[in-house]
């Protein structure tokens, strides 16, 4: 039985803060799963914001991953738009088995059910892991390609020979491809609620990562 759940999107994002409904990346979340960078808050999370990099060609930044729950999958839903660049999203359960989507496009809105035939679906409620890159990177399992995209605007399915086990690594084409992103997300909660103490420590934490940005 399948132990994770993958969803795909290619698209764009671009700059918010902590704390309140947004989240902003801090310095860099991480390539997997077990690096992901976990978000922490009260209440939904509007918008996700982070950024790419490719000029460091001997440790290039090309994969940003979030931990986020989704409570409803029915309001689940990402748009991105107004990008540099074209980006690809991953989203892959945590918990569950048998769901994954996948969306490759300049812009557009990835919602909880596929459109290839393959009939994944979000339909559980739990903590996600969220993957942004470009879009000519793409996640491996150890059985290979997790996603098999036949056009460019298809939401798809892990129907790829990878898709029964979960996000081990990537598969990055040339050229390599940065820049900054921001996704508008609906049906999006904080991973975590912190403590008060870390509250106040994380929100100045925001306000100094926002300022930089700016």
């Amino acid at each position: 039985m399948r132990t994770f759940f993958a969803l795909a999107l290619a698209i764009g994002m671009s700059a918010p803060a902590y704390a309140g409904p947004d989240w902003v990346e801090r310095g860099d979340a991480g390539s997997l799963i077990s690096t992901a960078q976990r978000t922490t808050g009260i209440g939904g999370i509007r918008s996700l914001t982070g950024s790419l990099s490719a000029g460091d060609r001997s440790a290039p930044d090309l994969e940003d991953v979030y931990i986020i729950r989704i409570d409803d999958p029915s309001q689940f839903s990402i748009t991105l738009t107004n990008l540099n660049f074209t980006p690809a999203l991953y989203l892959f359960n945590l918990t569950q088995a048998s769901q994954a989507l996948g969306l490759v496009g300049a812009n557009g809105t990835l919602v909880s059910a596929s459109n290839d035939g393959s009939q994944a679906q979000v339909t559980e409620p739990g903590l996600y892991a969220l993957a942004v890159t470009y879009a000519g990177n793409f996640p491996l399992s150890r059985t290979g390609a997790i996603f098999n995209f036949t056009s460019p605007t298809e939401i798809s399915g892990p129907d790829g020979p990878g898709g029964i086990n979960p996000l081990q690594s990537w598969n990055p084409t040339v050229p390599l491809v940065g820049g900054s992103y921001d996704l508008g997300v609906e049906g999006v909660d904080f991973a975590e609620v912190p403590s008060p103490g870390t509250l106040i420590l994380l929100s100045l934490a925001t306000a100094t990562a926002s300022r930089r940005r700016r």
